[in-house]
């Protein structure tokens, strides 16, 4: 393999005009390319999109719409009359308030137990414990 000084001359220019087109290439590959969709079409049939409708609606009805103070607090106490111990679940469904809401009555009117037996149930404070006496009954 002889090689000739007229080819040690040119092979330095053609290097770095070979770089130069792979460089201008590699910028046009950037700037050329198109805008990738990043969202894929969904496949949702139109039962299933009445159906979800449906759903919501029936969410929207379902939602607990917060009453007057006075009466969601005999909604609790009325509870309290019938069980001395009540979980959070028990409360709601028994007045069907927004959980929130109900907490805001019970840290003013209960005791929360974080331990065994009654453990996160509510229990109401001794203040409140004004349990009406059953017709008939006498306190002798």
């Amino acid at each position: 393999a002889v090689v000739s000084t007229q080819s040690t001359a040119v092979l330095p220019q053609l290097k770095t005009s070979r770089a130069r087109e792979e460089v201008g290439a590699r910028e046009e590959d950037i700037f050329n390319t198109k805008m990738v969709n990043p969202f894929k079409p969904s496949n949702v049939s139109q039962k299933q999109m009445y159906t979800t409708r449906a759903q919501k609606d029936e969410k929207l009805q379902n939602k607990r719409i917060r009453l007057d103070r006075e009466s969601v607090e005999n909604m609790v106490l009325k509870a309290f009359r019938k069980h001395q111990y009540i979980s959070m679940k028990g409360l709601i469904s028994i007045t069907s308030q927004p959980e929130a809401y109900l907490k805001e009555f019970l840290h003013e009117m209960c005791v929360y137990n974080q331990k065994a037996p009654h453990k996160n149930m509510w229990e109401l404070k001794p203040e409140y414990r004004h349990y009406e006496e059953e017709p008939g009954a006498s306190a002798d």
